[in-house]
C-alpha cells in the first residue's frame, strides 16, 4: 500500500512552527512583512495566492497584494519596487505573473534586492544556489525537499529525475537533490525516452504542467513520486478540476509513496513563503 504524503498536514505542523517563530520575532519589535506584485491576470482566486493569503493570516506576517495591469511599463515597475527595496519595513518580496507578454520576466524579477528576494528568483540568489553559497532559495523546490525528508531519511545515492527544467523549480531542484547526494536527471521537452528514464528513477518529481501525463508505466516498483503540476480541466459533463502531472489513481498501485494534488507540495510551498520571509526578518 503506497504512503499518500499528507503535504496539507506537513504544512500546517510547519506553519505552527512558523507562527511561534513570528510573536517570538514581534517580542523584539521586529515585524515581518511580505509584499506580493502580481501582473497581468489577477491571482486572487489561484490556488497557491488563496492559501498564501490565508496562511500570512495564520502566521502573522503582514501581507500586502499589489496588482499590475499586463501592460504596465517596465519604469513602472522599476520605482514601485525600488520604493520597497528601500522601505526597512518591507523585508520579503514576492513576484508572481501568468505569462508575460510584454515584459521579460527576468528584467522584472531582477528589479528586487536579492536581500529582499524572498523566492530565490534573482540571477544573483539563482547563482548562488548553483555554487552552494548562501541565498535564498525558491519555496517550491524548498517544500518538495521537506516531503521526500518525511519518508527517506538518507536521500544520499538516490537516483533523482526531475520532469522539467523550468528556472523557478526544475533547475533549482535539480541543485537540491545534487547538493543532498543524489544522481539527477533531468528531463524535458526535447529528451528521448522519457518513460524508461523516469523507470530508473528511486525518486521521480513532476514539474511538467501536463495533465496527467505520469501514468503507472512510467515508474519504478516502490519509488516516490511528487507531482508539482497543477492543471485545470474540464471533464465531459463540463465539470472543471484540478489535476496534476501525474495519474495519481493510476501510479499509487505501484509506488513506494506519492503526494495528491492539491493538498501535496502547493500548501507546503506556502509555507515556505512565510518561512523564507521569516528568514529575511531574522536577517535583516
Amino acid at each position: 500500500m503506497a504512503i499518500i504524503i499528507d503535504g496539507l498536514k506537513i504544512a500546517n505542523e510547519f506553519s505552527l512552527a512558523i507562527r511561534s517563530r513570528v510573536k517570538n520575532l514581534k517580542k523584539n519589535g521586529i515585524n515581518p512583512k511580505l509584499v506580493t506584485i502580481s501582473l497581468g491576470e489577477d491571482d486572487r482566486d489561484n490556488l497557491f495566492s488563496s492559501r498564501r493569503n490565508e496562511l500570512a493570516k495564520f502566521v502573522e506576517i503582514d501581507a500586502k497584494n499589489y496588482h499590475f495591469d499586463a501592460q504596465t511599463k517596465l519604469a513602472e515597475l522599476r520605482g514601485f519596487i525600488q520604493e520597497l527595496n528601500e522601505d526597512k519595513i518591507v523585508h520579503a518580496i514576492f513576484f508572481r505573473s501568468s505569462m508575460l507578454k510584454y515584459l521579460s520576466f527576468r528584467d522584472v524579477i531582477n528589479l528586487i534586492s536579492p536581500e529582499k528576494d524572498v523566492d530565490g528568483a534573482t540571477t544573483i540568489n539563482q547563482g548562488r544556489l548553483f555554487l552552494g553559497e548562501p541565498g535564498m532559495i525558491p519555496c517550491t523546490p524548498l517544500a518538495v525537499l521537506h516531503l521526500l525528508r518525511t519518508v527517506h531519511e538518507d536521500l544520499a545515492g538516490k537516483h533523482a529525475v526531475v520532469l522539467g527544467r523550468s528556472s523557478s523549480v526544475g533547475r533549482p531542484l535539480t541543485q537540491l537533490l545534487l547538493n543532498a547526494n543524489c544522481t539527477v536527471t533531468s528531463l524535458h521537452s526535447y529528451s528521448k525516452d522519457i518513460k524508461n528514464v523516469c523507470k530508473t528513477a528511486d525518486i521521480l518529481v513532476s514539474a511538467m504542467g501536463n495533465p496527467k501525463f505520469v501514468t503507472k508505466e512510467f515508474v519504478k516498483n516502490g519509488a516516490t513520486v511528487i507531482d508539482i503540476g497543477i492543471n485545470y480541466i474540464t471533464d465531459e459533463k463540463g465539470i472543471s478540476q484540478i489535476v496534476g502531472d501525474v495519474d495519481f489513481d493510476d501510479v499509487r498501485e505501484v509506488v513506494g509513496a506519492i503526494t495528491s494534488v492539491p493538498h501535496g507540495v502547493t500548501p507546503m510551498s506556502a509555507s515556505y513563503l512565510m518561512h523564507n520571509t521569516l528568514k529575511l526578518a531574522c536577517c535583516f
